[in-house]
């Protein structure tokens, strides 16, 4: 993996993790151990969501560089679909029953904001080089 995908892999996922961490601890001093239960799966399930879906997205760039536009917009589609489907299958089980829900959803949508927010920012900042000229030909 080239270093500027891995900074930008990390500078999402590692500020993604901390606020996952900081959400079981609120969610364990508001709901005790269904808040910590909810707030830790809801940060599991969009880490990994996100997680993959960017790892597929940098997977399909480096075959080819005009893939990464609609590898990422099939990535937004696969993550709200398996997002949706795990929430809707999960409804009424057992494993819902012991989560406090609101911190899940309140988990699960900061931990979406966060990643997309220091997703964005790591790539502005990573100053991916948006034409690379072929040296050989221009001469």
């Amino acid at each position: 993996m080239p270093e500027h995908d891995a900074r930008i892999l990390r500078g999402a996922a590692i500020p993604s993790i901390i606020c996952g961490g900081l959400a079981v601890g609120v969610g364990a001093l508001i709901a005790g151990t269904a808040g910590a239960l909810g707030a830790a799966f809801a940060a599991a399930v969009v880490l990994g969501c996100f997680g993959l879906g960017q790892l597929l997205v940098l997977a399909a760039s480096r075959q080819n560089p005009d893939l990464a536009l609609p590898a990422s917009a099939l990535s937004v589609v696969l993550k709200l679909t398996v997002l949706g489907l795990l929430l809707v299958t999960l409804r009424d089980s057992v494993l819902m029953e012991t989560l406090h829900d609101t911190v899940f959803a309140v988990t699960a949508l900061l931990c979406v904001v966060v990643w997309l927010a220091a997703q964005a920012r790591a790539t502005a900042r990573a100053r991916i080089p948006a034409v690379v000229v072929d040296e050989e030909r221009s001469l």
